[in-house]
C-alpha cells in the first residue's frame, strides 16, 4: 500500500507497518526497514535522513509521550481501533476501517474533542432511571473482532435491554455503538489506568459502571459522557507537568 503525506497539514496515511517503521527511523534511522523507508521518503514523510519537520512534533508524542490512550469504536459494521498518545503537543493515529490509518498531531487539550468526534458522541434522548447488570463476556463478544460474536452480544444486549423497550428495539435493529475509552499514564512511582464505556442507540446512551454486582449499565447523557472523558485524562499535577515547567 502506498503513503499519502500532506506536508502542509502535516497529515500522513498509512498501513500498520509504515507507522511502525516511521516510529523507528525517528529514533534509529540506521535499524528501520530500507524498503518501508523508501515508501515514506517517496511519499515525502522522510528526507535527509529524519522525518519531515511537519511530523517530528506528532512523532516526539509518541516516542516521549506523558499518556496512552486507546479508543475502541465497536458496531454491527465493524471494529475500530484509534490511538493517541498525550505529550506537551499529543498525537492520533486514526484507524480508517481500511488497513490504514491517519497520522498527526493534535493539539493536547483538543484530545477530548477528538474522543467525541472519534466516537460521534451526540446528544440522544435521556432514557428512564433504571439499571441493568451486565457480563463481561457479552462487553468482550461486543468489542470482538469476530462478526457472529458481536451478533451474539448484540443479541444478549438486546434482551437485557428490557427496562428500555426503545433501547432494546433498536439494538435488535442493529442500531447500537460500544465506545471503550482506556488510558494509562505513569504518576508518582505507579501507573494509572482509567476505563470510560458506553453504549449508545438512537434511543439513549448507557455508561458502564462498576458496583458490588459488576459492570451495570445506567442511563447517561451526552454531557456527562463528555466531562467524563475529560475527567479520565492526566492532569498537570498527575504527570508532574506543572513541576517541571517551573
Amino acid at each position: 500500500m502506498s503513503v499519502a503525506f500532506d506536508p502542509v497539514t502535516g497529515h500522513l496515511r498509512v498501513d500498520a507497518d509504515a507507522f511502525i517503521t516511521l516510529v523507528e527511523y525517528a529514533s534509529d534511522p540506521e535499524g528501520a526497514c530500507e524498503d518501508v523507508v523508501a515508501r515514506l521518503g517517496e511519499a515525502g514523510a522522510v528526507a535527509g535522513g529524519a522525518p519531515h519537520p511537519a511530523l517530528r512534533n506528532a512523532l516526539a508524542a509518541v516516542t516521549s509521550s506523558l499518556g496512552s490512550l486507546q479508543v475502541l469504536v465497536t458496531g454491527p459494521d465493524g471494529v475500530r481501533l484509534h490511538q493517541a498518545w498525550v505529550a506537551f503537543v499529543s498525537a492520533m493515529l486514526t484507524d480508517l476501517a481500511d488497513g490504514t490509518y491517519d497520522f498527526a498531531a493534535v493539539s493536547t487539550e483538543f484530545v477530548p474533542t477528538s474522543i467525541a468526534r472519534l466516537t460521534g458522541l451526540q446528544a440522544r434522548p435521556r432514557l428512564a432511571a433504571a439499571s441493568a447488570v451486565v457480563d463481561e463476556s457479552l462487553l468482550d463478544d461486543l468489542a470482538s473482532n469476530s462478526a457472529p460474536a458481536r451478533q451474539a452480544g448484540s443479541e444478549a444486549l438486546a434482551d437485557l435491554l428490557a427496562p428500555w423497550p426503545r433501547a432494546s428495539s433498536a439494538v435488535r435493529a442493529g442500531l447500537w455503538q460500544l465506545s471503550v475509552v482506556d488510558i494509562a499514564f505513569p504518576a508518582r512511582g505507579r501507573t494509572v489506568v482509567r476505563r470510560l464505556a458506553w453504549v449508545d442507540v438512537d434511543a439513549g446512551l448507557l455508561r458502564v459502571e462498576a458496583d458490588e454486582h459488576g459492570p451495570t449499565l445506567v442511563p447517561t447523557t451526552s454531557t456527562a459522557l463528555w466531562r467524563a472523558v475529560v475527567s479520565i485524562l492526566p492532569t498537570d499535577a498527575e504527570t508532574g507537568t506543572v513541576a517541571q515547567s517551573a
